[in-house]
């Protein structure tokens, strides 16, 4: 989540801060086009969609660099290796992530659309834009963090 906050945050908010001091979305705004539909709806659709998937890679890549390190580095086969990670590693984990991955794109792709359209009319503001943004998203993203932890905790996931 942070990598992405830092990464397609600050993206989110330099194109739509671009846009803004170019006077693009006054543009929008000028032929009935809803700012928030054609520039922020489809942003946050795409994160939420592709921060679950790209956390599935991560894990699946994860658990297969892992294997990779202890069948050559320790004494355990392919197969002890499988076997300990259905063990370790519950399904549940697995939605945990996804679900916590959903939150936390909508976050990024929000503070990201969010500061660039407050963004300046002036070049300097596009890189406040940006930095705001990652700042902002990982804020955000370690507060909802703590209260997944705590709601989990409680639950007893």
């Amino acid at each position: 989540g942070v990598i992405m906050a830092g990464r397609t945050g600050a993206a989110f908010a330099a194109q739509i801060g671009s846009m803004q001091v170019n006077e693009e979305v006054d543009a929008l705004t000028t032929f009935g086009i809803s700012p928030m539909q054609f520039l922020v709806v489809p942003r946050v659709l795409a994160l939420i969609l592709m921060l679950p998937l790209l956390c599935v890679c991560a894990d699946f890549v994860a658990m297969a660099g892992g294997m990779v390190v202890a069948v050559t580095i320790s004494d355990v086969s392919v197969l002890q290796y499988c076997h300990q990670i259905q063990v370790a590693v519950e399904l549940s984990d697995l939605f945990v992530g996804i679900f916590k991955s959903v939150i936390f794109g909508l976050i990024i792709a929000l503070a990201g659309c969010y500061r660039g359209l407050n963004c300046g009319r002036d070049a300097s503001s596009v890189g406040q834009a940006a930095t705001s943004a990652v700042v902002t998203s990982i804020t955000w993203i370690v507060v909802a963090d703590a209260i997944f932890a705590v709601m989990f905790h409680i639950l007893g996931i």
